[in-house]
């Protein structure tokens, strides 16, 4: 088996037009191995080709690969990618709201497919026998993590695991927990980029070296940002100090406020083309018009068809008036010029269309959002970072040295370019040590961001029992790295037992030190501070217990004393560890008690034994943030005597939406929504109430912003109108259309709607 697996790696290797690197070939061999495989390695370092031989294995060996991936766009790329090297019949497409021949021997599907499919024992299943997780340090995601860590752990045993991740600090420990649940794990780590990244800083027009040659901030980089901040900080009469200021932001070049003009420049420098990350989705379409209102043009004459041709191809299918309510044509001539944007916000049709030409080299500048950072193939020459700060549901947050890592790992193109660039522009919070801290740091620790939610717990419990599901939770890697947190106190607890267990040899057949070191104990406190006769009775007490009068009664309360006080830390350690160790289970209990306060389950008095009830069984199907809330609107019968394009506009208020709320209008619509709505509002007020009582996280209110805008295009309106409900709502068309497919995914959930009763989606990819 051994020499036919070895020829598999080598016929594998001759169809690459590139020579594979040591740590591709040790991961290739531990998987010819038949062990699971974790890759840690830079952005761009070709960690997917690990995964693409997994996906080659299975097909040699008559088996299926699911290949697994964090967004719908890049599950949509690599499906185009797979389809290139093995051919579009064997290779199919899942991501809930496309299917594409979901029984092809490679399917290539979003985490949360794979999740449902475990969670439900699907019957695509059978034949299983490899499974890649691209960008597996997703499971470290807040909102999306536990995911990740439900699939690992819901995982057949004889399913071979390949994970591949960004360059995290604690690979071994995250290896050693995979170890743990899965079996042999072999783990490979690369730390060195295929090309290397030179980091530069632009400030008043000049590009800085961030780092001298020795590690530390430039020189010439310094004595410039103290000659800026001298000059703003001068102080003089006020007249004085507008024309210095406006002399100071003439001087600061034009990465403060002239975005073309750092367009330019970078073009100037030979750094194009290049990721520009802006952390919000209309500073990147602003950044678009901004180079469109001025006569920025970064293509050549003879590109310009070919451009058209690509973007043509990608909108063919479009009914004009829906490409003109989503302003194409400003989306062209921003094509034609050589910049786009790039976020969720936009229509499906125009992301992959930019995603498309700038592989190919025919865009210039790409203004985008941190989520082109996860795993979508655009790597450029040059990344800029315009702050260091992005806006979070909780407020403004610094990036993260592994977060500024991720960014600017895109830049550098293996195999075009000799070095990529990283450049940040300069403000006053983005101080150039700041910078150098982030490019310099080597710990991007990977934790467990697994929660029990509502929907998990019923699959749990529905699929192990209570027991199996509290086992499940404990062999979770958040318990794993729970127990490692308190590994030192674990061990403290085990040295002060067994010193507890030395002194209660020595001190088992001495009766009563306990109540003469008391009696002691008080008399001492009463004679600072208790009548005379009370201390003349503790006295007398003191004097005739039998303790008192043993020649060693001295060594002997010394030693209770110490006994006494070891027993404490003991206790308090231990009490510690079951905090946080627990932490998981008791919230999975708590959940429990909820779900069947509220009829989802019911358990025996003995609290083992669990029988889950239909509506249980329904919450088991719904995926959304909000799923008891959900539940309980179809338990309830808040959401009954809707049409479907009412039902539609109600349930995308529940879908959980966890990014700040967008100020708008939501719009008029009908009574009957109306009154679901506020059915809504007062079963989630419940709810909340209810969660605060057992101890558990409250659910994110509805939110109605989508509302109108969803309705009318349930309705049949057309796209015009629902677009111009959204822009009322402070909504793109980019969120309309993913609000929009997430209320289909929603209804088809919960069994109220289907899919075919409301008009389809015509800006999802063919």
């Amino acid at each position: 088996m051994r020499t036919q697996d070895r020829s598999q790696l080598t016929a594998f290797a001759t169809e690459l037009d590139f020579p594979l690197d040591d740590f591709q070939v040790e991961a290739c061999r531990a998987l010819e191995d038949h062990h699971d495989v974790l890759v840690c390695a830079p952005t761009g370092a070709g960690k997917t080709i690990v995964g693409e031989f997994a996906a080659r294995l299975a097909l040699r060996s008559a088996g299926r690969c699911f290949y697994t991936t964090p967004i719908k766009a890049l599950s949509n790329q690599k499906y185009l990618d797979l389809s290139r090297r093995f051919g579009d019949d064997r290779v199919g497409l899942l991501t809930g709201d496309i299917s594409l021949d979901p029984h092809a021997p490679v399917v290539v599907m979003t985490t949360e497919v794979l999740r449902s499919m475990l969670h439900g024992d699907s019957p695509l299943l059978r034949g299983l026998t490899h499974v890649v997780m691209d960008e597996v340090h997703y499971l470290a995601d807040r909102e999306r993590g536990a995911v990740w860590e439900e699939t690992i752990l819901a995982l057949p045993d004889g399913v071979t695991l390949t994970s591949l991740s960004a360059t995290v600090s604690n690979a071994e420990e995250f290896g050693g927990w995979l170890r743990e649940v899965r079996g042999d794990v072999t783990v490979v780590v690369e730390d060195s980029r295929p090309v290397p990244l030179t980091q530069h800083m632009l400030a008043g027009g000049r590009l800085f070296d961030l780092l001298s040659p020795s590690g530390t901030v430039d020189d010439a980089l310094e004595r410039y940002i103290a000659h800026r901040r001298l000059v703003e900080a001068a102080p003089g009469p006020t007249a004085g100090r507008r024309h210095r200021r406006r002399r100071s932001r003439e001087r600061a070049g034009p990465e403060v406020g002239d975005l073309p003009g750092t367009v330019a420049r970078l073009e100037a420098e030979q750094l194009l083309p290049a990721i520009w990350f802006r952390f919000s989705r209309n500073g990147c379409d602003d950044a678009v018009a901004e180079c469109l209102d001025s006569p920025i043009r970064l293509t050549q004459a003879a590109d310009i068809a070919e451009i058209r041709a690509v973007a043509d191809r990608h909108i063919a299918s479009l009914p004009p008036a829906d490409l003109d309510a989503v302003g194409c044509a400003e989306w062209l001539e921003g094509l034609e010029r050589g910049v786009a944007a790039h976020h969720a916000g936009l229509v499906p049709a125009f992301r992959h269309t930019v995603e498309e030409l700038f592989a190919r080299g025919l865009l210039r500048v790409v203004f985008a959002t941190e989520t082109l950072a996860v795993g979508v193939n655009m790597p450029a020459r040059t990344v800029v970072l315009e702050r260091l700060v992005k806006p979070t549901a909780d407020g403004p947050v610094r990036l993260t040295p592994g977060e500024y890592t991720q960014l600017t790992g895109r830049a550098g193109r293996r195999g075009i370019d000799v070095e990529g660039h990283a450049v940040v522009l300069w403000s006053p919070e983005s101080d150039p040590a700041t910078v150098a801290g982030l490019a310099g740091a080597r710990s991007y620790p990977l934790h467990s961001s697994l929660r029990v939610g509502y929907n998990t717990a019923i699959n749990l419990v529905a699929r192990r029992g209570i027991r199996g599901a509290r086992e499940f939770l404990q062999r979770s890697f958040a318990q794993y790295q729970a127990e490692r947190s308190v590994a030192a106190l674990t061990d403290a607890v085990r040295a002060n037992s067994a010193a507890l267990h030395d002194l209660d040899t020595e001190l088992g057949s001495i009766g009563g030190l306990t109540e003469y070191r008391q009696l002691s104990d008080r008399l001492a406190e009463a004679r600072r501070t208790g009548s005379a006769d009370l201390v003349s009775a503790l006295a007398r007490a003191v004097r005739s217990h039998p303790v008192h009068r043993r020649g060693d009664r001295d060594r002997l309360l010394a030693l209770s004393a110490r006994r006494a006080a070891l027993h404490g830390d003991t206790e308090r350690m231990r009490t510690r560890i079951d905090e946080v160790t627990g932490r998981l289970v008791g919230t999975f209990d708590r959940t429990l008690d909820l779900l069947e306060e509220r009829g989802y389950l019911i358990r025996d008095p003995a609290g083992e034994a669990v029988h889950v009830t239909d509506d249980g069984r329904r919450l088991g199907r719904i995926y959304c943030t909000n799923d008891l809330l959900v539940a309980e609107c179809v338990r309830t019968g808040a959401w009954s005597g809707l049409t479907s394009a009412e039902l539609a506009a109600v349930a995308c208020s529940a879908l959980g939406e966890t990014r700040r709320r967008t100020v708008g209008v939501p719009g008029r619509t009908t009574p009957a929504i109306d009154e679901a709505l506020h059915a809504t509002m007062r079963s989630w007020s419940e709810l909340a109430g209810r969660e605060e009582h057992h101890g558990l996280a409250v659910a994110p209110d509805p939110d109605p912003v989508a509302v109108a805008a969803i309705h009318r295009w349930a309705r049949g309106d057309g796209l015009a109108a629902a677009l111009d409900a959204a822009a009322d709502a402070g909504l793109s068309a980019g969120d309309l259309v993913r609000r929009y497919l997430r209320t289909l995914d929603l209804l088809d959930q919960t069994g109220l709607c289907r899919r075919d009763e409301l008009p389809a989606v015509s800006f999802t990819p063919p």
